[in-house]
Order: C-alpha cells, then structure tokens, then sequence
C-alpha cells in the first residue's frame, strides 16, 4: 500500500485567483472598456461611469461639504468630462482619478466659502450652534495627516478596497492597512474629546 504524505500546512499558499479577485478584475475590465467608449465619445458610457460613482462621490462630497454636495458631485462629473480625452491609464483605478477631481473641487468650494459678503447689519442676539456628529466627524476627517485622511476617504467614503486604494497611492496592502487602523484610533481620540 503507498504511504501519502500528510499536506504541509506550513507550506506558503500559492497565488490562486479567489472569486472576489476574479470578480474585481472583471470590473475593472468593465469600468476600462466604458473610459474607452467615453472617451470615444459615447454619452451612454460615461452615463453609465456616472451611475457607477455617483453615490461615492457624493459621500465624499457630503462629509465634507454638507450643503452643495450635489453640486461638487456635478462639477466633478463636468470636469471629468472635459478632461477625458487627457485621461491616460496609469494603472491605478479610474475611481483614483475621479478622487484627485472632487478633492480639487471640494478644495474651490472650501475657497470659495471662505470668502465673504459684507452685511449692512448683524444679526441681533447670540447665535446658537448646532453640534452635528456629521460635521464633527467631517472635522476629525480633516485634522488628519494627509496620508491617513486619503486612507479613509477612499476606503469609506469611496467605497474602495484596499487593494484600490494601494494602487491609487502608490502603497502596499499592508501599509494602507496600518494607516487605516492609525487613522480610526485618531479619528476615535479626537471625537472623544469633543
């Protein structure tokens, strides 16, 4: 009778695609396939990336913008629309690109916040400030380093993976990980003091 050899558990496991990986580079595929046709000059194809990241943008937007978030949603899509024919594939994911855009949309409309309109007369009284654990949170979100605060923004508010968001900033799994957890564990202290 032939002996078997018990497996190796200790033995590293092979590279084996798994379903979700699969099932990523397929959208991936897909999102690629649409930039393409969009940038061909099919409507229905950048329709179809706006129904994609439409609802990421939008989080990103409203967490820090609160009020106009639909509105930076739309210049985002605008200027991506322009800046289509330009888009060139760096291997990171087309979500990545859309980021860099609302964060410079968001940046404007921070500027163009910050400026103000005289008034000919004060509001009488003392005005009474509503905390909202939203704003708190937006605020915690802005106070962190720059890296730690794109982890987050990607990952939660984006909806990307990890791998998406190593991609798009050019780091291992393992480092956005770390900055991840280091991101929740500041967010957590600040909101606690508040």
């Amino acid at each position: 009778m032939p002996t078997t050899e018990p497996p190796n558990i200790s033995a590293p496991i092979p590279d084996v695609p798994t379903e979700t990986d699969e099932a990523e580079v397929r959208t991936l595929d897909l999102v690629q396939r649409l930039v393409e046709r969009a940038r061909e000059g099919g409507g229905d194809a950048f329709g179809d990336l706006y129904r994609r990241y439409h609802a990421p943008l939008f989080r990103l937007a409203r967490a820090h913008l609160g009020e106009g978030a639909e509105d930076a949603v739309a210049e985002t899509f605008l200027r991506a629309w322009k800046g289509l024919p330009g888009y060139k594939d760096t291997g990171a994911p087309f979500l990545a690109w859309l980021y860099g855009i609302a964060r410079h949309v968001i940046a404007d409309e921070f500027r163009r916040r910050a400026r103000f309109e005289p008034r000919a007369e004060l509001p009488e009284g003392l005005v009474e400030w509503k905390v909202d654990d939203e704003l708190a949170l937006a605020a915690a979100i802005r106070e962190l380093p720059n890296e730690q605060r794109q982890v987050i923004e990607l990952k939660f508010l984006m909806g990307a993976t990890n791998a998406q968001v190593a991609t798009a900033l050019g780091k291992s799994e393992g480092a956005v990980n770390a900055k991840q957890w280091r991101a929740l564990g500041a967010l957590r202290k600040m909101l606690e003091e508040t």
